[in-house]
């Protein structure tokens, strides 16, 4: 007589998939994320949370093949993607609405996820990610445990040494020229500001402008400046305003330095002065962006001529 165990289904027995098994379904995925801190160099712990975030995007199906696609698309692209996730996480991280809107000084008539909104047809706005909060989180929560930490572990330890290398080559640098007797000048956003003004006002025309046409410029253009060590691509930054203000450029002059260095400032011309205040708060005050992980302050461009009437005590820092 059969026992009664006899009769019971079997378990089925459990499937072993292979770390390179693993790492070949998630190939995109990886693809993706190596282009994000090891091409573009951005925030590992950041990255994280984009593909994380993009995950639930494609598995949710709102956009179906969206990281194959963003694979084959150019780094602009995924420049442009990559931040208007960040302003997402941004959203999720506080518990109201409103409270998100004040703090970071977002119109919620903007569309300030332009390219997500067009790739979900219009459904995906800040206001409709808010809403679904709760559930968008413990989506992200379970693609960085089971998709992201396992797939991506051996491309942040790579990122990890890549930065290692970066930051002891630096400093290797910096200890031979202290050998050399050579001190390595480190320029001040500000210093640099102030000798391009001074350039700027050099001359009475620039190329076929006349005075009256170079000071209506002067009233539709926005300063920025940047971090020393943090490079800078004229491509990140026209790609961060036009994604977060539409198309309000006219024009970057972003000069290079001498021996490839970095631009330490630039000029950002609008097509309209009506523009400057969505970017400055105001003529004085420097507005902090961040682009890339890389901080970029923005200020009303002040002529050398109007800069020569203030005063210290004004408490204006270029």
């Amino acid at each position: 007589m059969a026992s009664s165990s006899s009769s019971s289904p079997s378990p089925l027995p459990a499937v072993s998939v292979t770390r390179e098994e693993f790492n070949a379904f998630h190939k995109c995925d990886r693809a993706l994320f190596t282009r994000l801190v090891v091409t573009l160099r951005r925030d590992i712990s950041q990255s994280l949370q984009v593909m994380s975030f993009l995950l639930y995007l494609e598995k949710s199906g709102l956009i179906s093949n969206l990281i194959v696609n963003l694979v084959s698309l150019p780094d602009y692209f995924t420049i442009s993607v990559a931040e208007e996730v960040m302003m997402c996480l941004n959203c999720l991280s506080y518990e109201g609405f409103s409270t998100f809107l004040a703090n970071s000084g977002t119109n919620i008539n903007s569309s300030t996820i332009p390219l997500i909104t067009r790739m979900t047809r219009g459904y995906f706005t800040l206001q409709v990610i808010h809403e679904d909060r709760e559930n968008i989180l413990l989506a992200m929560k379970k693609y960085l445990t089971s998709i992201c930490y396992p797939a991506f572990e051996d491309i942040c330890a790579r990122a990890e040494m890549n930065n290692k290398e970066s930051a002891e080559m630096e400093k290797a640098m910096d200890e031979k020229m202290k050998q050399l007797g050579i001190n390595r000048v480190v320029h001040k956003p500000e210093s640099s500001c102030s000798q391009f003004l001074s350039e700027q006002q050099g001359a009475s025309k620039v190329g076929a402008f006349s005075v009256d046409e170079q000071a209506r410029e002067d009233g539709r253009t926005v300063f920025l400046t940047f971090s020393k060590g943090y490079p800078i691509s004229e491509a990140e930054v026209h790609a961060y305003f036009t994604r977060r203000f539409g198309e309000i450029i006219e024009a970057i002059i972003m000069p290079g330095g001498e021996g490839n260095e970095q631009a330490l400032y630039a000029k950002m011309v609008l097509h309209s002065a009506a523009l400057i205040p969505e970017i400055v708060s105001d003529a004085v005050t420097r507005t902090k962006y961040t682009i890339n992980g890389k901080h970029v302050w923005a200020r009303k461009y002040i002529p050398r001529s109007s800069l020569n009437n203030l005063s210290p005590s004004n408490g204006v820092s270029l």
